[in-house]
């Protein structure tokens, strides 16, 4: 009976160490999964400060969703004209490999599609309300960061298409589309 009482008893402890082990594999996994988040938002974004990264993962903020943020509004801007021109094509994909985006993954699929057919008008809506969200996140410095960046790369395709005119001189469209991109980001 001692036997049969200790055979069980190693049993229930290995049953307990088991799921132990397993809640902390679990646990583990859970950390390096919110590390690698907290990573690729600040390979997104630029953000260093990990507080704030790790607000933005708890938030559920996607690292695509902010490389979205950069990239939405100079697709928009390409297709104000009807035709994204090639340089402009060239100019957004090159943006879109500078944050991290490679070709053949689910992102550049996305931008390539957008870059092919008009996004739907909701693209625009969907942006500025993101911004919005994000802005009340986001501490000043880091938002103001963002904002110049994304009004730099829009300039950048702006320049790439041909929309400025001489050293400095924006045409009247790519006035109005910055001033639309300051407003969505004051």
């Amino acid at each position: 009976m001692t036997d049969e009482l200790h055979k069980r008893g190693r049993a229930l402890e290995e049953a307990f160490f088991t799921k132990q082990n397993e809640e902390l594999l679990a646990k583990l996994r859970a950390q390096e999964a919110a590390a690698r988040k907290k990573r690729e938002l600040s390979a997104a974004t630029g953000i260093r400060d990990e507080a704030l990264l790790e607000a933005l993962a708890i938030d559920g903020v996607e690292p695509n969703a902010m490389t979205a943020l950069t990239l939405a509004p100079i697709i928009l801007m390409a297709w104000r004209k009807g035709v994204v021109q090639p340089a402009e094509r060239n100019a957004i994909l090159r943006a879109a490999e500078e944050r991290g985006i490679q070709p053949g993954t689910p992102q550049w699929t996305l931008i390539d599609a957008w870059l092919d057919h008009r996004p739907h008008a909701s693209l625009h809506a969907a942006w500025v309300a993101y911004v919005k969200a994000l802005r009340e996140k986001l501490p000043a410095a880091e938002f103001q960061a963002l904002r110049a960046d994304v009004i730099a790369r829009a300039r950048d395709v702006a320049h790439a298409a041909g929309w400025l005119h001489g050293v400095g001189v924006m045409s009247s469209d790519l006035r109005a589309f910055i001033a639309e991109l300051e407003a969505a980001l004051a």
